[in-house]
Formats: C-alpha cells, sequence, structure tokens
C-alpha cells in the first residue's frame, strides 16, 4: 500500500519551458556557446543548482559573460543582474490549481502518511514558485507538503541515489510504501533502483488522473 508520495517540482507540478531562458540571455548579449555542456555558465548553472554559489553570485557572473552584440542594445555594461534574475525566472510558467487541489486532497487521504516534494531546482526559482503560487492566493506551502527537499539546501541533486535514500531516511518511510513521481525517466529509474515505487510523468501522463483513479 502507498503512504508516501514524493513529487518532483518542474514538469510535474511546475509548468516549465526551459528554452525561455536560454533565448532571453542571449537576447541580452550572453553568446549561445556559454549555454553549452562544459562552458562556464553551464557549469555555474550547475553549482547554482547544488547551491554552491549564492544567487546574487549567480546573476552577476552570468551578467558579466554578456557581451555586446551590434543588433542589441545589450551589453556587458547595460546588462544587470537583475536583467539576469527575470531571465531565469521566466523558465517559470506556473502551478495550475487543480494541481494544488489534488495535493490538499492526497495529504487528506485516508492512509496517506506523507506529501513532499524532492527537486532539483534554485533559490530563484523556488521563491518565485512559492511567491506566485505555493504561498499565493491564500495558499500557504505548509497545506501542500509535509517535507521538502531542495538540491540546493542538500547539496545534492538527482539521479544520485543519496538524494532518494536522505528522503526516505527524513520522513521514517519505507521505499517500497513510497512512490516517486518526476518527468525524467533517468530520474525515476534512480528512484526506483532505491526500492521506490514510481510514476514517470509526461504529456500523455496525467498523475492527477492516475494517482486518483486507484483511489475512492
Amino acid at each position: 500500500m502507498l503512504k508516501n508520495y514524493i513529487f518532483d517540482l518542474g514538469g510535474v507540478l511546475l509548468d516549465i519551458r526551459m528554452k525561455n531562458a536560454y533565448e532571453r540571455f542571449v537576447a541580452l548579449g550572453l553568446p549561445p556557446t556559454e549555454l553549452e555542456p562544459g562552458s562556464f555558465v553551464y557549469k555555474l548553472m550547475e553549482d547554482y543548482q547544488l547551491g554552491f554559489v549564492t544567487t546574487a553570485e549567480f546573476c552577476q557572473q552570468v551578467a558579466s559573460k554578456c557581451v555586446a552584440d551590434s543588433n542589441t542594445k545589450c551589453a556587458a555594461s547595460l546588462t544587470t543582474p537583475r536583467d539576469i534574475e527575470e531571465a531565469w525566472n521566466s523558465i517559470c510558467l506556473g502551478v495550475a490549481d487543480r494541481k494544488l487541489q489534488a495535493l490538499r486532497r492526497l495529504r487528506k487521504t485516508k492512509g496517506v502518511a506523507s506529501v513532499s516534494l524532492l527537486s532539483n531546482t534554485n533559490e530563484l526559482h523556488w521563491e518565485c514558485s512559492c511567491k506566485n503560487w505555493f504561498n499565493a492566493n491564500g495558499n500557504k506551502l505548509e497545506d501542500f507538503f509535509d517535507k521538502i527537499f531542495l538540491s540546493q539546501e542538500l547539496h545534492l541533486q538527482k539521479p544520485d541515489p543519496e538524494i532518494f535514500k536522505t528522503a526516505i531516511r527524513e520522513l521514517g518511510a519505507s521505499p517500497a510504501e513510497t512512490i516517486f513521481l518526476d518527468d525524467s525517466p533517468v530520474n525515476t529509474a534512480a528512484a526506483a533502483a532505491c526500492g521506490l515505487q514510481t510514476l514517470t510523468v509526461t504529456a500523455d501522463v496525467d498523475w492527477v488522473a492516475t494517482l486518483f483513479s486507484q483511489k475512492p
């Protein structure tokens, strides 16, 4: 019997479009090569997600990589950390109310011990999500989750098995009685290898319908 539910954030609860930030960064003068694996900014994004650099450092360092372009008025001297923050948060599109209501309902379902969040995210995206959805319109973050596991706070990220083991340990849960929902097959496979049940959320898989079709 499932007693614990662990949700990913982006792509499962939060609708996202990663290309928004990349397109806006380029428009601000960031060379496209800086968004490729192995580049300075690409590595900086990974470090930011793991909490190894602060938001101020992240925004300032990305801004410093923006260069003058003949087709835009933006240049390094004109691109500010605030510009980077706004471009980065453009990834976050919204959390549908039906998903918020589903989380509320799940927490009230008989036999459910915990509903938690486990995400590879970063301070800006998490604050944006809380400000605009989880802590907005009369909502409170604690209405939705019993426990929150964030990569930037744990200094761990999926698919590292340790992040799943940490969540299970802190929840005091049995892996076999826990389900992890993520939009990445790589991440759900890693969770499954740790003994958790999983659901890979895709455009064709509506987790709300899937979970509640199994409940009265």
